[in-house]
């Protein structure tokens, strides 16, 4: 485990650093991850390779999530340089251990299994991913309309599209083709709605299930929001029926419009700002600055709360992009204070914010070092949860629960701290 961090942070339980580090820094590859995705595990998007005898590259599955002994669960990311491994004993027992210097075993894990309902096939045979929906933890995540309009339209100021800085996955591509997302065309393919009210039918039968997520890539005029996505949202609500709650996450719109997302069957919402500071919206979003502005994407989330209620309207934040160009490259200490002002301010106002990290992935603007640091992304947790605490406002399960936070650090905080929410 990385000593830097526990220097750091001495008196943080230890389960907040293991995962800190397994999201920054990941684990190495050993047989005992290919052994249980054998065992059971769901499969990762990502396979590990690498040579074989041969001389060929052999691609071997490995889990995608991963519970760390009941106190919380991490997605599986692998670097070779990385200090912490999974192994596995004679009985079966998987563990996490720390092989930085002596070694030592952290903790049991076990993996995300495989869910039943995956096998399920449309009426007209495809699989619930190429239907437009993927199981991430206990959340179902429904995505038919995947190309966002920010990536195919240019700015004012230069030939970049407008899509948000840190993003690489709204292209319209083959993707959104399999889901009958056509680019420019605002309704989507009659065929896609019924596929997603068929798969969701099944998944929120199975009792590995909890809560329902809706997105998908933004429009350019923010009044067409509502009309792309009302569909989706019927759809999805005659699935599943009464069994699981369901939060609307498209772009902010107004409060007529939250009302009817509420009519058509959402019990929550989640209209993302990406960052606070004003400066930064327009530079690393211009797609979402341009078309829908920034006090009027916070007017969409405070009216959100007049339809939904207090703790029932959140808001994601990319933590490090104040850090790092195309933003104004801020100093840690002003990034801080710029972000725990615009949690006060959410907050006060019935708004959850939550933090991931700014990961550099290809096909952005960033580079591998343009992440946020880790230690100062468990400053901003600190700073986040104490003004949660204050206000005695847990993370609700609704918006993300222990079961899917694998990419956050929000529940673990107030899971290990003693702030879970009810």
């Amino acid at each position: 485990m990385d000593l830097a961090l526990r220097s750091q942070f001495p008196d943080l339980p230890e389960i907040l650093l293991w995962k800190t580090e397994l999201m920054f820094s990941g684990i190495r590859f050993t047989d005992a991850l290919a052994r249980a995705v054998e065992d059971g595990a769901t499969p990762n998007f990502y396979p590990h390779r690498r040579k074989a005898a041969s001389g060929l590259v052999e691609t071997i599955p490995v889990p995608y999530l991963f519970d760390l002994g009941g106190q919380a669960v991490a997605r599986l990311r692998l670097d070779e340089h990385a200090t912490m491994e999974v192994r596995r004993d004679a009985d079966g027992r998987y563990a996490l251990w720390s092989v930085a210097a002596a070694p030592r075993e952290l903790c049991t894990v076990q993996f995300v299994r495989r869910h039943g309902w995956q096998d399920f096939r449309t009426s007209d045979g495809l699989t619930p991913f190429a239907a437009g929906a993927e199981q991430l933890g206990d959340m179902l995540v429904v995505n038919l309309a995947p190309g966002c309009e920010y990536f195919t339209v240019k700015g004012p100021h230069g030939p970049a599209p407008e899509r948000c800085s840190f993003c690489a996955y709204g292209r319209f591509d083959r993707r959104s083709l399999t889901l009958g997302q056509e680019q420019g065309k605002l309704t989507l393919e009659p065929l896609a709605l019924t596929r997603i009210e068929e798969v969701m039918a099944v998944a929120a039968a199975d009792p590995t299930c909890g809560h329902v997520y809706i997105t998908g890539g933004s429009v350019l005029d923010p009044a067409d929001e509502v009309e792309r996505f009302l569909p989706v949202l019927a759809a999805v609500r005659r699935g599943v029926g009464d069994r699981l709650r369901v939060t609307i996450g498209s772009g902010a719109v107004d409060p007529a419009g939250s009302q009817r997302y509420r009519d058509a069957g959402a019990d929550s919402a989640c209209y993302n700002l990406e960052t606070w500071d004003a400066a930064t919206f327009e530079a690393c979003c211009p797609g979402k600055a341009r078309h829908v502005g920034r006090q009027r994407w916070i007017d969409g989330l405070l009216g959100a709360v007049e339809v939904f209620g207090r703790g029932n309207v959140g808001s994601a934040f990319v933590a490090g992009l104040e850090l790092r160009a195309p933003g104004p490259q801020m100093s840690p200490a002003a990034f801080l204070a710029s972000a725990t002002e615009g949690a006060a301010f959410l907050l006060d106002r019935g708004v959850v914010p939550l933090y991931s990290p700014l990961w550099p992935v290809e096909g952005t603007v960033y580079g591998p070092g343009d992440g946020i640091p880790p230690a100062l992304f468990i400053q901003l947790q600190q700073a986040i949860h104490a003004l949660r605490a204050a206000r005695r406002f847990p993370v609700p399960g609704w918006l993300i629960c222990p079961a899917c936070s694998y990419m956050l650090l929000e529940v673990d905080f107030d899971r290990a701290l003693g702030m879970e929410a009810a």
